[in-house]
């Protein structure tokens, strides 16, 4: 009888793992609502980008979630069990049962290597149990169509084979999917979702009026943020990032659209790009019809209250294409219109804690000219 309720309890433990792995994803459902009721106010773009989990903070959730879920499991499994018996003996045997068993299992390590991850589980029927079973298995996962990912388990190293083979499947809400893969040479990151998604540029024109006003604080504006919802921001706790690499960057150019620079200049056919650890953005200038040169912006990204800020630093007109003329004396104004206009690109609530052009110390795998996000977003 103890054997076969102990593999029963190893049945339960396992599954309540892969109840983990569908679930990390689904909290963008929400934020994904959002960007569909916003998108026929802004210009909307589809653009590659990858999402990040990472390690650490997937294991405290693998954890976490192991915790709420075994009890629940075993409780129900026991009841089921002992409805069988008659009535007179179901009280007794319930409490014997649930004090006897007590099933546990601690998430001893989790480790992305190549084709999945290599969860190691420690498995206790009771507190205390002597001869506890470690059991070592591979998640792997694979794309079964553009919104769905497929999910399977293989035992690793002669590990006790609890489930082998294709185990579930899980929607993406966010975007489409094109990969999924583990990152074992990635610094802190576990898990990359490559996604195509849509991101809503608002066409924001503001007034002269409004950009003086605002001058003083155009380095407080929101930038861009990503799509994933946040349930808890935690601005001490980094566990994901957001890759926008440099062609995603270039392709959001063409959706914003023409900005008011200053004494009757507007900037027109916004190209985006990437100058070293800088974003640059190169615009034609027209001033009454006539178009007179390029503009070349340069900002540095950072983060500020959980939002992507930009800062400009230079802007340079070449007069008639060959003659540099300084307009730094436009740099705050182009500052708070750029943010303006950008500040909806990525509508939710992820809390970004910094943000930089090229890899950091955390995510070692980002592209040198990839814009990187770091941030905290509660995954469970």
């Amino acid at each position: 009888m103890r054997h076969i309720r102990y593999i029963k309890v190893g049945w339960i433990l396992l599954l309540a793992v892969l109840v983990l792995g569908v679930s990390i994803i689904t909290p963008a459902a929400a934020s994904n609502k959002t960007a569909k009721h916003t998108a026929h106010q802004s210009a909307t773009k589809s653009i590659n980008a990858t999402f990040y989990l990472a390690t650490a903070s997937m294991q405290s959730l693998f954890q976490s979630n192991i915790n709420t879920q075994v009890p629940a499991s075993v409780n129900s499994d026991i009841t089921s069990m002992i409805s069988t018996l008659p009535k007179q003996d179901q009280g007794w045997a319930y409490l014997m049962a649930t004090t006897l068993i007590q099933p546990s299992a601690t998430l001893v390590s989790l480790v992305p290597q190549k084709g999945g991850l290599a969860i190691t589980l420690r498995l206790s029927i009771y507190p205390g149990y002597p001869l506890p079973i470690t059991s070592r298995m591979l998640i792997s996962f694979s794309v079964l169509n553009s919104s769905t990912a497929q999910v399977t388990a293989s035992p690793l190293n002669g590990s006790p084979a609890l489930m082998t083979g294709p185990l579930s499947t899980f929607k993406i809400p966010l975007g489409s999917l094109n990969k999924i893969a583990a990152t074992p040479n990635c610094g802190a990151s576990a898990l990359a979702l490559n996604l195509q998604f849509p991101v809503a540029l608002g066409q924001v024109q503001p007034s002269s009026q409004g950009l003086q006003a605002n001058v003083s604080t155009a380095g407080n504006q929101n930038f861009m943020t990503s799509q994933i919802e946040t349930k808890t921001l935690n601005p001490n706790s980094v566990n994901s990032f957001i890759e926008i690499p440099a062609s995603s960057l270039a392709a959001m150019g063409s959706t914003i659209g023409s900005m008011p620079v200053g004494n009757g200049l507007t900037a027109q056919n916004v190209r985006i790009g990437v100058q070293g650890s800088n974003i640059a953005i190169t615009t034609d200038i027209i001033w009454s019809g006539l178009n007179i040169g390029t503009a070349v912006t340069t900002m540095t990204p950072s983060a500020s209250g959980g939002k992507v800020v930009v800062h400009v630093v230079n802007t340079t007109l070449n007069l008639f294409g060959f003659i540099p003329f300084p307009m730094n004396s436009y740099n705050a104004r182009t500052e708070q219109t750029l943010n303006a206009k950008l500040g909806s690109a990525f509508s939710g609530t992820y809390y970004v804690t910094s943000a930089r052009i090229g890899p950091n110390g955390q995510l070692t795998c980002a592209a040198h000219d990839s814009l990187v996000l770091s941030g905290s977003a509660a995954l469970g």
